[in-house]
């Protein structure tokens, strides 16, 4: 289980396309290249950094049967998370990150709290377009976890080969029993 480490991470690497934003932002208002390059090379870092974790963590983490009893895709909330995003750039220039980097940290910042304190972890945009969905599964104990699959889930009673990310977050590696 990789457990803390994991879990700021897979925020971490949630906030790449506000930096993207931030970069193309700079770029199209005729910032130079050093300005917009940080932004843009911190986020291609973070996309980097989502697929190395979930690689190693498929690959070396401990195995778990899961047996899934009930689910129910939870990465629905799309536009709420992405207006998220998007508000540093709608309000006016002076919070567009261009001039003052303090504000943009800070606004970073925010979201990166606000996202760790709710356990947000089922929206991730990278992990979105590296192919995975995000589920809110219960085992047969009646305990809720977040799964993280590239497997569209299609029935409950499945067995799911997974990896423990964190504390109530698994990784679906293979199908263990497709019963």
């Amino acid at each position: 289980m990789l457990n803390t480490f994991a879990k700021f991470l897979l925020v971490g690497t949630s906030l790449s396309p506000l930096l993207g934003a931030v970069a193309v932002n700079q770029l199209a208002n005729g910032e130079p290249a050093c300005r917009y390059g940080a932004w843009l090379a911190a986020a291609l870092l973070l996309v980097f950094l989502c697929w190395a974790l979930l690689r190693y963590a498929s690959e070396n983490a401990q195995k778990h049967v899961y047996r899934i009893k009930e689910f129910e895709r939870d990465d629905k909330e799309v536009l709420a998370f992405l207006v998220t995003y998007l508000l540093p750039f709608l309000s006016n220039d002076k919070m567009g990150f261009a001039g003052d980097w303090l504000t943009g940290a800070y606004v970073l910042v925010i979201i990166f709290l606000v996202i760790a304190h709710a356990g947000a972890f089922h929206f991730n945009p990278v992990m979105g377009l590296l192919g995975y969905h995000f589920y809110a599964v219960k085992n047969e104990g009646g305990v809720s976890h977040l799964l993280i699959s590239r497997t569209e889930l299609r029935r409950p009673g499945q067995e799911l080969q997974t990896v423990r990310l964190a504390h109530n977050i698994y990784l679906h590696t293979e199908a263990a029993n497709a019963s």
